[in-house]
């Protein structure tokens, strides 16, 4: 994982929200992104602010942005061993958010040369940093999903292919991922064959069509694509993608928290503690992580 900092006004003139009296400044930083691999990750906008700021103009100044996140930290809570942090996109808040919290602890680690161990998010959860190599490493309790055969059914109808199983963390705001059967079946269901006339490829989660309008309206979680490409454990990749209509984005295209239970069900069906993870948005992104006692890495 690489990162990289723009510093401060993303347009020539400024943004009408950077005028205001509480905000300190802000910056862009991208993380999980590969040149060597064509894969351009993730950014978020990075804003530290004094005293005074609401959730109101919060989400205002996130729905100006461009950034698939947009963080938010005070300005008296940087320099410290514990930090408050909360992530909006363009519409809603965002419960976790693992790309924003890498991304700032990053351009903290740059700009200050310092950044806090643990991140705590409005519900509570501890995001750790590691810094390692002048680069931050998040810590995240790992999630484990149970296989669920009634999120199978309800999406079934969703995915342009045959889904093998399912795995659920929660009835409502949780994850749910999807594994297709080893090599995608050709044939569509048949509200698919209407819209698409080329075959799905052997084995790639790009080819995938999503219906987002029926996964709004039929399932509370978010939803991930997972793929394994290779098991060996000194070589493992894996291949997803993250769907999340009913938070306001229908792919993300890197998603640190996801990892957070991918990790633990890659153990359970592979007995993998480490792999590579692409993620196959449009942008693409790479992730690095390691699994152990029940925590993950990623990096």
């Amino acid at each position: 994982m690489q990162a990289k900092v723009n510093t401060l006004c993303l347009a020539k003139r400024k943004p009408k929200w950077l005028t205001l009296r509480f905000i300190e400044f802000t910056s862009t930083e991208s993380v999980f992104y590969s040149s060597a691999n064509n894969l351009k990750g993730s950014s978020a906008l990075i804003v530290i602010y004094k005293n005074g700021l609401t959730s109101k103009t919060m989400q205002y100044i996130a729905s100006q942005s461009i950034h698939p996140a947009t963080v938010f930290l005070n300005q008296n809570e940087i320099t410290k061993r514990h930090c408050n942090i909360r992530w909006f996109n363009q519409t809603s808040e965002i419960k976790r958010c693992g790309h924003g919290t890498l991304a700032a602890a990053n351009f903290l680690i740059g700009y200050l040369g310092y950044c806090p161990e643990v991140f705590t998010s409005m519900s509570n959860e501890r995001f750790t940093i590691r810094v390692k190599k002048q680069r931050a490493q998040l810590l995240l309790k790992s999630i484990e999903p149970k296989k669920s055969e009634l999120a199978e059914g309800e999406l079934q109808s969703v995915f342009s292919v045959a889904i093998k199983a399912a795995y659920t963390t929660a009835d409502k705001n949780g994850y749910t991922v999807v594994l297709f059967n080893k090599e995608f079946n050709k044939e569509f269901n048949k509200e698919f064959s209407k819209k698409f006339d080329k075959a799905v490829e052997k084995d790639d989660l790009k080819s995938v069509h999503v219906d987002f309008k029926a996964l709004c309206a039929l399932h509370k979680n978010a939803v991930i694509a997972l793929s394994i490409k290779n098991k060996d454990k000194k070589n493992a990749i894996a291949h997803f993608r993250y769907f999340a209509p009913q938070f306001g984005v229908n792919e993300d295209s890197a998603t640190g928290s996801a990892i957070s239970v991918i990790a633990p069900l890659l153990f359970r069906l592979y007995s993998l503690n480490k792999a590579k993870l692409i993620q196959q948005s449009n942008n693409g992104a790479l992730l690095n992580y390691e699994f152990n006692n029940a925590k993950v890495v990623i990096y």
